[in-house]
């Protein structure tokens, strides 16, 4: 359906060449050459008067240059009547003739806004003092030394309104990132992630995060209407990056190199087998249970005193991780070019667990002819991730079934009195039922491989007759494959004899002598290979018209755009069960009886076409208008309602360029008030709900065959359409006090409608089959975010910065499917989507048995889920009154079971050249409850979180929990409710620069050391038995990192 765009391409490209070549045809004389002269100078501070060293002083045509010495001198062997340029970070570039002087001195201001003079927007670049839209920047030099392996897991804590969350602390494992919290209801298809576009390419989040941050320019976040300008893929927000180009001079290399140590924040505290034997016997003694072979007798007491086996500290090991990054960039005035390459390997703490990854990126800016410029880049990444193969057969590798948590909880739970080896030989116990060490050495693994490959061209030509009017033709595909392996390989444990009477657990004791009949047990571990591999391309074709100009007091500045993209997926897995070739992990060493392997396979495409344009006015650099349209095509819906039209309006005001203003408030620097308005769209559904769609089946029997056939899936929507989301926003942006200060406000609204959701809830199961999405739902959401940063200085050698984001945000459901059970509080309609908690009302632990029988004499025949109340019981609220306490007294125990809001610090210092700064996050507000497994007492065949050594007993009465046995108490209930606010320190750095007279003298553009730590530690948590970074206590453990790194330049 796009066939004629290419040809559209390669029309505009041949008649820019055309134009080109006919107006670089002009006659030249020859001219008479110039003579070369010693010019010196000296280079100053233009506030300090002092020299500056280190400043780069180069011809602009041509690679000659050098820098100043340490006084700000310079010699430099030019041309009578070149042109040179002196250039220095952090201050304004000059650009002065030679015009046959021999001496030229220079005074350089520093460049408060260099960094921000322009911010990327959607299809280009803005200055910052004339963007309207809610926009925040990221500045990569503060995230490049953090030992991540992604870029997103860096930017965590920086932005506000942005959340970014770790699923584990496992290596290679995934970070979240969503833009002010944004809400689906789809049943399938639909996502929340924000799009990524990287140099103006729409690409995926895992090509976002195998960037290197010394390979990025600058990041930007466009929430909201800022995102119009993408309309569907818009939706939720974008996150844009430039990546690094090179600049005109000499080449210069640049190394960054790291190596670190990791180990757990916090392993939980377990109950040792003998607490957790005493314990099962208070429980027996609780409920008078006669059976005394379940008890626990003195000599296994006497023995669990010295005997207690913690399996994680055997296994469990400090990890390590390497990064190293080399750039080189430089060329001439009329040739850039920027290489880089990375690599980065972290391994982890539980056997042959690791991640690797590699990757080239390389860029070229050739100015063919004065008005043709030409740009091209190409990027390759790798990435192999291996983990300690799951006990349980997985089906295809994905982050939840990759069962690291399960091997750590398999090492935390079992109990203190199962040993994992005896004279060497790995030991068998019903409970946990396999040995996560011996899984490691068997040689079993799951692995996942991954390479991507980018490339990205664009033509620009500025068309010379019509003064600011310029073309631009970009053209980008990226291809990825995917690659998983599963190998499962079955193993041998020992079976033990145990002395003791006790029968639940075949005793605790265990000797050294194997049983004399079946001396091992196999664990079949499966005894499978699995494969699946997946393939994905995609390109995108852009061809934009831009005119840019000024007259007088109005600046205009028009784009429209042309946009065409198309993507394929394919995808094939295969299985295979019992190993015929021990060793051999490949598919043709398991059996190929055809009952012991399936086959299966997909393939998809899609494509898009997209028409879009925008308009920015601005009189006298103060009144400030952009309207922006965008019209989507989508094959999700009929021809009908397939194209959506996202419109977007912003106007500003820069107050502070008022005469009267600065007469009035002098403080003030800079002050801008904008106000947007826009619509996005979402067509991120599961295609054709709009078809009959059928699936294939086994079919009917016929004797004794089966007839394969066909199944009806849902019911079509014939009008499906977009859903939609309009944005408001009003923000506040300036400086004062000198720059000092610099602060954004922005303060924002969004009503998402025709929101799409299946309406199961509302279809009685007797009517066959499910109907597809409708556009039904409604939400309203708003929110507020700010930041402040200063940048001060006590004396000329002692500097220091901090700056703290905020974001706040709240929704309101108005219209959705749900049950015909959901009443009262479970109602959804006029409630925040964060409907809070359900759980049981706890009225206290009964502390004795009088309390017992003086409550039960007043509620005669009370159960708690059919348990008759007894001491050490914790007891509830009857909230149906019907004088029991089952799952119909469940009811709203917390309003909101995420924080209010989060805050954000960035603080530092600096003493000449030795540099520390500290990142730290707040989360405030909101509630949460314990997890499952510190609900979980400890039982016969697995220990607990060692919080329950304070649970009640006869000899405790006054206990912190309840007895361990106590109905229901695995639940959540307001007993095991607390805040959710939480405080840590995310990461330190203490950094040591070269002198810059040293630098300048030994020609040493930059040296740098440092140390950073990550996940320093906690300052406020509310749930002490683990890390609030972790979901589960006893899941794979957030990591703390110490790394020491060098960076330097040549």
């Amino acid at each position: 359906m796009f066939k004629n765009l290419p040809c559209i391409l390669i029309r505009i490209t041949g008649l820019l060449f055309l134009c080109s070549t006919a107006f670089a045809q002009q006659p030249t004389t020859p001219a008479t050459p110039a003579k070369e002269i010693i010019l010196k100078g000296k280079i100053y501070d233009a506030d300090e008067r002092s020299g500056l060293p280190g400043v780069t002083v180069r011809v602009k045509v041509g690679n000659k240059g050098t820098t100043t010495a340490p006084d700000g001198s310079y010699t430099l062997k030019v041309h009578e009547n070149s042109t040179i340029i002196i250039s220095l970070i952090g201050y304004v570039p000059q650009e002065i003739a030679v015009n046959k002087q021999e001496s030229i001195d220079a005074f350089l201001g520093k460049d408060v806004k260099s960094l921000n003079e322009t911010v990327i927007i959607g299809y280009g670049t803005q200055k910052r003092a004339n963007v309207l839209g809610s926009v925040a920047v990221v500045n990569t030099a503060e995230v490049e030394d953090l030992p991540v392996a992604n870029l997103a897991t860096a930017l965590q804590n920086r932005v506000p309104g942005v959340s970014i969350s770790q699923s584990s602390g496992r290596p290679g494992s995934t970070t979240s990132l969503t833009i002010r919290n944004p809400v689906t209801w789809a049943a399938t298809g639909a996502s929340t992630d924000p799009l990524y576009v990287i140099d103006g390419f729409q690409m995926t989040k895992a090509d976002f995060d195998n960037l290197d941050a010394t390979m990025v320019e600058s990041i930007s976040f466009l929430k909201d209407a800022a995102a119009s300008i993408y309309g569907a893929r818009g939706a939720n927000g974008v996150v844009l990056v430039k990546t690094r180009m090179g600049k005109p001079g000499k080449p210069r290399i640049s190394y960054a190199g790291s190596y670190g140590l990791s180990n757990a924040t916090y392993i939980p505290e377990m109950l040792s087998g003998f607490d957790q034997a005493t314990m099962l016997n208070n429980k027996y003694t609780s409920l008078k249970d006669a059976n005394t072979a379940k008890y626990y007798t003195d000599d296994e007491l006497t023995y669990l005193r010295s005997h207690n086996y913690n399996w994680i500290d055997d296994v469990w090991k400090k990890s390590h991780l390497t990064r190293h990054t080399i750039n080189v960039s430089g060329g001439s005035e009329r040739v850039t070019f920027f290489t880089g390459a990375n690599y980065y390997k972290e391994d982890g703490n539980v056997g042959d667990l690791y991640s690797n990854k590699f990757g080239v990126r390389l860029g070229i800016n050739a100015k063919i002819v004065d008005n043709l410029t030409a740009t091209a880049s190409f990027a390759t990444d790798n990435s192999i991730v291996n983990r300690p193969t799951p006990k349980t057969v997985q089906s295809g590798l994905t982050e939840q079934s990759d069962q690291m948590n399960a091997t750590v909880s398999a090492l935390l739970l079992t109990p203190g009195w199962v040993p994992m080896y005896i004279d060497g030989k790995p030991v068998y116990s019903s409970v946990p039922g396999w040995s996560p060490s011996e899984l490691v050495k068997s040689g079993s693994y799951a692995k996942t491989k991954s390479q991507g490959q980018t490339i990205n061209a664009a033509l620009d030509y500025k068309l010379p007759a019509i003064k600011g009017l310029s073309f631009r033709v970009q053209y980008g595909r990226n291809s990825r494959t995917d690659f998983g392996k599963e190998y499962y390989v079955p193993y041998y444990l020992y079976n033990f004899i145990r002395e003791g009477v006790h029968v639940t657990t075949q005793n605790v004791i265990f000797t050294n002598q194997t049983t004399t009949t079946n001396p091992t047990t196999f664990i079949k571990n499966g005894n499978v290979m699995l494969e699946n591999y997946g393939g994905s391309s995609n390109y995108q074709l852009d061809e934009m018209i831009t005119y840019a100009r000024t007259f007088g007091k109005h600046d205009i500045n028009l784009l429209l755009v042309a946009e065409q993209a198309e993507s394929q997926s394919d995808a094939f897995n295969t299985r295979r069960e019992t190993v015929v070739i021990p060793g051999i992990d490949e598919l043709f060493a398991f059996s190929q009886d055809k009952s012991l392997y399936d086959n299966g396979g997909s393939a998809g495409e899609t494509g898009r076409v997209s028409y879009l344009g925008r308009l920015n006015y601005g009189f006298s650099e103060k009144y400030l208008l952009e309207a922006t349209f965008r019209t989507d095509a989508s094959p999700n819906f009929p021809k009908d309602s397939r194209w959506g039209y996202f419109p977007s309006v912003a106007i500003g005001w820069r107050i502070s360029q008022e005469k009267w203003f600065h007469r009035s408030v002098k403080f003030i620097d800079d002050l801008k008030i904008r106000f947007q308005v826009g619509l996005t769209g979402n067509d991120a559904v599961k295609n054709y709900q709009y078809k009959e769609r059928y699936t294939q089946t086994t079919g009917m029997l016929f004797g004794s065959t089966y007839t394969s056939g066909l199944s009806n899936n849902d019911v079509p929507n014939e009008h499906i359409t977009w859903e939609k989301a309009l944005y408001k926003n009003l923000g506040f942006d300036g400086t004062f006090f000198n720059s000092k200060f610099n602060f954004a406000i922005d303060m924002w609204h969004r009503y998402n409608y025709d929101m799409l959701q299946q309406p199961t809830s509302t279809v009685p199961t007797t009517f066959g089959t499910a109907i597809a999405d409708q556009n039904y739902g409604r939400l309203k959401s708003w929110g507020v975010e700010a930041s402040i940063g200063y940048n001060g200085t006590i004396h000329k050698d002692f500097k220091y910065f901090a700056s703290m984001n905020f974001g706040w945000s709240d929704n309101k459901v108005i219209r959705k499917y749900y049950g015909a059970g959901d009443t009262a509080w479970k109602n959804p309609i006029g409630r925040r989507t964060d409907n809070g908690m359900e759980g049981y009302k706890s009225t206290g632990i009964v502390r004795t048995t009088k309390d017992a029988e003086n409550f039960l004499a007043a509620h005669p025949g009370w159960t708690i889920d059919g348990n008759p109340l007894i001491a050490g019981y914790m007891n509830y609220e009857d909230i149906n009154g019907d004088g029991k306490i089952d799952a119909n007294d469940k009811t709203r125990i917390a309003p909101r079971s995420s924080s209010i809001f989060g805050v954000g610090f960035n603080l530092g210092a600096g003493w000449r050249d030795l540099k520390l700064s500290f990142n730290i996050s707040l989360q405030v507000g909101g509630y949460e409850a314990y997890d499952k497994t510190a609900r979980t007492p400890p039982t016969e065949n697995a220990r607990a979180l060692g919080i329950w050594k304070d649970s009640w007993s006869p000899t405790n009465t006054n206990a912190k929990y309840p007895l361990m046995n106590s109905p229901l108490i695995s639940e959540v209930s307001d007993f095991w409710i607390r805040s959710a606010t939480a405080m840590r320190v995310n990461n330190a750095q203490l950094s040591y620069s070269l002198p810059k007279e040293l630098s300048a003298k030994w020609k040493i553009p930059e040296l740098r050391m440092f140390v950073t730590g990550t996940n320093l530690w906690v300052l406020i948590n509310h749930q002490p038995y683990k890390d609030p970074a972790t979901n589960l206590a006893i899941d794979y453990p957030a990591l703390r990192t110490y790394t020491f790194g060098l960076n330097l330049s040549l």
